[in-house]
């Protein structure tokens, strides 16, 4: 009797337990505009640094290829902001966003240099199917 009731207690308490799914999740880089007069780029969005993707671990990486100084990075959606970071960067620098937790949605990733912003990249994260 006493093991039907432990089993039964156990029983109720894992069905009370949050159960917690993590949906595959694609995250890339969409179009993006540059003060300068090149235009809209992708991929190295400026001479100094490099936004990448890693899809396997949901991160957004920022690779600076030079000193920086007076750098604001800031992550935002619907006017939030979800990361932000001001620095002197160095080269090689990197700054990483972990995006595993973040709702699907697009998501804007503003440059600033010296109070100017530099670029503004759509940073794009959907569910797989």
């Amino acid at each position: 009797m006493k093991r039907i009731i432990i089993a039964l207690v156990s029983c109720l308490l894992l069905a009370c337990m949050p159960f917690t799914s993590f949906a595959q999740k694609t995250i890339y880089i969409g179009n993006s505009t540059s003060s300068r007069p090149s235009g809209p780029k992708r991929g190295p969005v400026l001479d100094f640094l490099t936004v990448e993707v890693n899809q396997d671990s949901c991160q957004l990486c920022i690779t600076f290829s030079e000193d920086v100084p007076d750098c604001v990075l800031s992550l935002t959606k619907n006017s939030e902001t979800y990361e932000e970071d001001e620095l002197d960067a160095v080269s090689g620098q990197t700054i990483v966003y972990d995006l595993v937790n973040y709702d699907v949605g697009e998501y804007t990733l503003t440059i600033e240099v010296d109070g100017t912003i530099i670029a503004i990249i759509a940073v794009i994260i959907e569910e797989c199917e």
